[in-house]
């Protein structure tokens, strides 16, 4: 299951595309106002622009989109449609994409709850290597940071190290301005290729609270920039 969204049935699988088609139908024809975005994240940061849909056939739909959301969009072989039209958000899956045109294919399309739009503040991916170590009572671990916002984040470590949930320490973090403890809390252990990731909520002091949102900010100017400067986007 996706930290990002959940897919969900309503009227079941074959029902649910069949309606979601005839909404995009109707947008394409006129008779429901176009109020389409896609929704999208790029190293965690949404990405949200707004779309066209160009043609509908029984199992799939053709949509302009833009050029940055098509970059993202065939990296992640999915979207997520939003439209104040569908019961629920909409899920797609992406049988073509061509960045020069700013087209998509979209299949599989189905209802889904979007777990990212339940979070509390912008979390942003690494881009560098920062030392990251957690230490508790009877436990302690290194690894590197993975993603971080205001409220939590998660380190990516070679192993379990078996440290139970809900447990409660201090986080050090190497970040470029320099050395910043939070208060942590175990969430949850996330397998992640031949290692695993740690999630921490985190409680950070008022500085150490500047000091995560100014890094968290340059960390988006950056994601932003290496999106923008994408070999396949028109300047």
């Amino acid at each position: 299951m996706s930290d990002i969204y959940h897919r969900l049935q309503l009227a079941g699988e074959e029902q649910d595309q069949e309606q979601i088609l005839a909404v995009l139908s109707a947008m394409h024809k006129g008779t429901l106002r176009n109020d389409l975005r896609l929704l999208n994240f790029y190293r965690e940061i949404p990405v949200n622009y707004g779309a066209w849909v160009q043609t509908v056939e029984k199992n799939f739909a053709e949509l302009l989109v833009h050029q940055v959301q098509a970059v993202v969009i065939a990296h992640h072989k999915l979207t997520i449609l939003k439209s104040s039209h569908f019961p629920r958000d909409v899920i797609a899956g992406v049988t073509y994409v061509n960045v020069e045109k700013s087209t998509v294919i979209l299949s599989n399309l189905g209802y889904c709850i979007v777990r990212a739009d339940r979070r509390m503040s912008v979390r942003v991916e690494m881009g560098i290597a920062i030392k990251a170590c957690f230490a508790a009572p009877q436990h302690e671990t290194e690894g590197t940071l993975h993603d971080m916002s205001l409220t939590g984040l998660s380190i990516k470590v070679p192993r379990d190290p078996g440290i139970p949930l809900s447990t409660k320490g201090e986080l050090s973090l190497e970040l470029p301005a320099g050395l910043t403890t939070v208060p942590a809390s175990l969430l949850k252990v996330i397998p992640d290729g031949d290692g695993c990731r740690l999630a921490f909520e985190i409680e950070p002091s008022r500085p150490a609270e500047l000091s995560i949102s100014q890094f968290v900010f340059q960390r988006q100017v950056e994601i932003i920039k290496e999106l923008k400067e994408h070999p396949g986007v028109t300047p």
